[in-house]
């Protein structure tokens, strides 16, 4: 299985490093901004050709799979443009900006025969598999969920330090994250969602704190609070289960229940391998994956409802 990646970032580094050793995997080329940077992170991959051409690399015989890891503002176009081009695609968070263009990638997908994957990592964590794991058992009936993601992002810079050309969207892509975790952990869409926004007179002109909710039809709530304003030496990323049975606690890799046992520790990076796999497996079993355009495309809704704001 033969990938193009768009993209040459950090995120774009932890899923070479997860491709690379896969069998009967390859890296054939590499699309970025920059030819120099896109040059070596091709060479990091063992890539014949680095470009800034997206419309060459789709164009070269043996591509099964378009890995698209750019700036959220060009994920629809660049996904557009590999469906398009009967590949199969594996999408960085989000998945677009808007429920129209995602539903419209979604069309595109079931209409070309290709496997378009959403990379909702969280899905992945050892801890959220458990947790999902037991609400399935009926082990674990969960009331409220709540989550804080908190960053120091006044400037265009990444969680690795690299300072970006293009401007994060806090309620897309982390809120992203946070919201499909809540719905997917409740197994049903919320009845009512909203979000309040800070201001956006600061240098990035975005709401650098978002505070939003959800409520679920079986009476369970979903509280989030997402920050890029935070004066904080590291990352803030905190999940707690509130359920009759437990209270668990995801907070830095670490996952613990009521009694403080440790139920599992791994690195958010750690999930990238098993999602990886769910999409190459997917493909060449001819099935949906996890994270599916399709499965993802309700939380869409519902961060477009909270964006938009009351009708």
């Amino acid at each position: 299985m033969r990938f193009c990646i768009t993209g040459y970032g950090s995120i774009a580094a932890v899923h070479r490093d997860a491709l690379l050793p896969m069998a009967g995997v390859e890296i054939d080329s590499v699309v970025g901004r920059l030819i120099k940077p896109t040059r070596q992170f091709a060479a990091s991959c063992g890539a014949p050709l680095a470009t800034l051409d997206l419309g060459e690399a789709l164009a070269r015989p043996g591509v099964d799979a378009v890995l698209i890891t750019s700036p959220s503002q060009v994920h629809y176009a660049q996904a557009r443009a590999a469906l398009e081009a009967d590949k199969h695609v594996l999408l960085e968070i989000p998945m677009a900006l808007s429920y129209a263009e995602a539903a419209a990638l979604c069309d595109l997908a079931d209409a070309r025969g290709k496997t378009l994957m959403i990379c909702h990592t969280e899905r992945f964590w050892a801890s959220t598999m458990e947790s999902k794991r037991r609400i399935v058992a009926g082990e674990l009936t969960p009331s409220h969920v709540h989550v804080e993601w908190h960053f120091f992002r006044r400037e265009n810079i990444n969680w690795m330090g690299r300072r970006r050309s293009w401007t994060d969207n806090l309620l897309w892509h982390h809120g992203g994250h946070a919201v499909d975790h809540a719905i997917w952990l409740f197994g049903e869409a919320p009845v009512e969602a909203r979000a309040f926004f800070g201001p956006t007179d600061n240098p990035l002109g975005i709401p650098l704190d978002v505070s939003a909710q959800m409520r679920f039809p079986s009476g369970g709530l979903a509280t989030l609070a997402l920050s890029y304003n935070a004066i904080v030496p590291a990352a803030v990323q905190r999940y707690t289960v509130i359920a009759e049975e437990d209270f668990l606690v995801y907070d830095a890799g670490r996952f613990t229940d009521r009694d403080g046992n440790v139920l599992s520790e791994e690195t958010n990076e750690d999930a990238v391998p098993r999602q990886n796999e769910e999409f190459v497996n997917a493909v060449r079993e001819g099935r949906e994956p996890l994270t599916s355009g399709r499965a993802i495309l309700g939380s869409c809704r519902v961060l477009e409802q909270m964006e938009r704001g009351p009708a």
